[in-house]
């Protein structure tokens, strides 16, 4: 239901993320970067499907809380790349 088709296209459902990286100084000289993203996940589920859940507001709930872990455990991993490739952009000029 989730998982996209050969065309990686689906009327079912849409992400949408925005993320803004600012480059902070700090005193000591050195820099910090700042990251704000904002993401929207839209899925919808056929009304069959919709009746047979017990419990709307739980299972919105507990795929928010799955979504929420996945970031948290992507998220670092993701920066550390991006630090690093920028120490590489930035030594090589």
């Amino acid at each position: 239901m989730t998982g996209k088709d050969k065309d990686n296209k689906r009327e079912d459902q849409a992400t949408q993320s925005l993320n803004r990286i600012r480059v902070l100084p700090i005193e000591d000289g050195s820099i910090e970067f700042e990251c704000n993203a904002n993401l929207s996940i839209n899925i919808k589920i056929p009304a069959v499907l919709m009746k047979i859940i017990p419990n709307k507001e739980k299972a919105e709930k507990t795929g928010g809380d799955s979504l929420c872990a996945t970031l948290k455990g992507d998220i670092p991993c993701a920066l550390s790349g991006f630090r690093q490739e920028y120490m590489n952009w930035r030594n090589k000029r």
